[in-house]
Formats: C-alpha cells, sequence, structure tokens
C-alpha cells in the first residue's frame, strides 16, 4: 500500500476518494522513497506526506 498524500501513514482510514486516488494506486507497493521515508519519519511527519503526494500517482503495475 502507498503512503497516504493526505496524512502520510501507511495503513489509515482515509478512501480512495479523500486520498485523490484510484484503488490501484493506492495499493500499488511502496517507491523505493516513500519507503525510506517510513522507516525513518515519526508518524505524521510533514516529509512523509510530502513525499506521498510526489508519488501518489505513480505508474501501477498491471497484475500477474
Amino acid at each position: 500500500m502507498s503512503l497516504c498524500p493526505v496524512c502520510g501513514k501507511l495503513y489509515c482510514d482515509h478512501t480512495p476518494e479523500e486520498r485523490g486516488q484510484t484503488n490501484e494506486e493506492m495499493w500499488r507497493d511502496l517507491s523505493p522513497e516513500e519507503l525510506e521515508a517510513w522507516q525513518n519519519e515519526p508518524t505524521y511527519s510533514p516529509r512523509k506526506v510530502k513525499v506521498a503526494r510526489k508519488h501518489a500517482h505513480d505508474p501501477v503495475e498491471p497484475a500477474k
């Protein structure tokens, strides 16, 4: 699941509509930058939100 562009959390209660994402964008794997921010930044970090917004509409890999 991608980081939430609203709150920066990995798992939250924001809907795809609130996040401004499709279900596929919401459930895609973390980008390397998101993973680094998730592992190294505190909850509700402004940097996490910034990174999440940057990657909110990254391309989604097709299902295998």
